[in-house]
């Protein structure tokens, strides 16, 4: 998180992909907007508690409403020197089940 003129240059460069269990998923842009953070103290961002305001973007996905069982979220992005690769493996349960 960082200022308006740090998510500029990010975005100018901003690339991804989503799949969720094959099927291609478009990522929205969100080109920058001022969020407020409440910090925990110890915490790996600012190693301190506190508020704090800066400016978020990024490549975002929403995900429609899954049916119960198994499911596989891929998600690849770059921007710059940044990349990010992670896979979850998400199970959703019936409804009513404990």
């Amino acid at each position: 998180m960082g200022g308006s003129a740090d998510c500029a240059d990010f975005m100018k460069t901003a690339s991804g992909t989503a799949s969720l269990d094959g099927r291609g998923i478009s990522p929205d842009r969100y080109p920058g907007t001022t969020i407020t953070v409440t910090a925990a103290p110890g915490n790996p961002v600012t190693d301190s508690s506190g508020r704090f305001s800066g400016t978020g973007c990024g490549l975002w996905v929403q995900l429609p409403p899954l049916k119960a069982g198994k499911h596989t979220l891929e998600i690849r992005g770059r921007s710059a020197d940044f990349t990010v690769s992670v896979d979850y493996a998400l199970t959703v349960a019936a409804p009513g089940a404990a």
